[in-house]
């Protein structure tokens, strides 16, 4: 086994682990709290089950039943009374384990956005080759569909070639920056790095409670190996305008697990990690 899917499978021990000994801690505590007690004994029983389905590699089906019901019993205005609350729950490194998938769609070839949005080039394509079916509207749904990007990495994850880790780093506030760092092991790791601003628990609109909107404006490739060099990623942001734009939802987050939706519809299933296992945490989470 390589160190890379050596360290993997030991952090996916460690939820295993951490979620038994929480368990046990509450089997331990007064019936007078069991109310409680039950309902947190309950999401980790649906931790386990996402995490053992994912490792075995079980249907998508089966999979997505178990989002689902992780998804339903959480309520992030309930979870997180506000904005302090929830950077302390989102805060550090989360390794991506599982995605939903979408099929290539030749006539949206950059993505199809959840909320019909198609800024920039996304426009073009939007404007030649989408029939007024397809088109849609916010209100009546988007066949929201992945970029040729992400499909490509999320792929490459699923059939074990690499770690894709997001570093999420916020103010008390809520403002600060979320990364998306493919690591290739010993061989470097490409950084997409972003602003970010998190939405409120309580926000007005239910479909933006503690939603994380983002904005790259930051990317390289660090090799490492078989020689050390950084590559700077060749489209300034600022030329991009929203199409560098996006959101992840916060469909679900513990201690150990963490569920969001991005804006093109991909549902994206994390694992904590220790902020060291993020190559440059330093540099995002300042020294500690």
């Amino acid at each position: 086994m390589s160190s890379m899917s050596s360290r993997t499978a030991r952090a996916d021990l460690a939820v295993r682990a951490d979620l038994a000994r929480r368990r046990r801690v509450r089997a331990s505590r007064p019936r007078a709290s069991s109310s409680a007690s039950s309902s947190a004994s309950s999401r980790d029983e649906g931790e386990l089950e996402l995490i053992s389905l994912i490792e075995t590699g079980a249907r998508d089906d089966a999979v997505a039943r178990a989002i689902g019901r992780l998804v339903d019993a959480f309520d992030v205005s309930r979870e997180c009374e506000d904005v302090r609350a929830l950077v302390d729950a989102l805060e550090g490194t989360w390794r991506l384990v599982h995605s939903t998938k979408t099929e290539f769609d030749a006539s949206a070839p950059l993505g199809r956005r959840a909320d019909a949005t198609t800024p920039g080039l996304e426009a073009l394509f939007s404007i030649l080759f989408d029939d007024e079916k397809k088109k849609g509207n916010a209100s009546n749904g988007v066949e929201a569909s992945s970029s040729p990007i992400q499909r490509a990495v999320l792929q490459k994850l699923n059939d074990g070639g690499f770690a894709v880790r997001q570093g999420v780093s916020l103010a008390r506030d809520g403002r600060g920056r979320v990364d998306q760092a493919v690591c290739f092991g010993r061989g470097g790791w490409f950084r997409l790095s972003a602003n970010a601003t998190l939405e409120s628990p309580n926000a007005t609109d239910a479909r933006a409670r503690g939603r994380i909107n983002y904005g790259f404006d930051l990317a390289y490739l660090d090799v490492k190996s078989p020689f050390e060099a950084r590559v700077p990623y060749p489209v300034p942001f600022k030329l991009l305008g929203k199409e560098a734009m996006g959101y992840l939802t916060c469909d679900y987050v513990s201690e150990n697990v963490r569920v969001s939706t991005g804006n093109k519809g991909t549902t994206f299933v994390f694992v904590k990690e220790e902020k060291s296992a993020l190559p440059y945490a330093d540099e995002l989470y300042g020294a500690e």
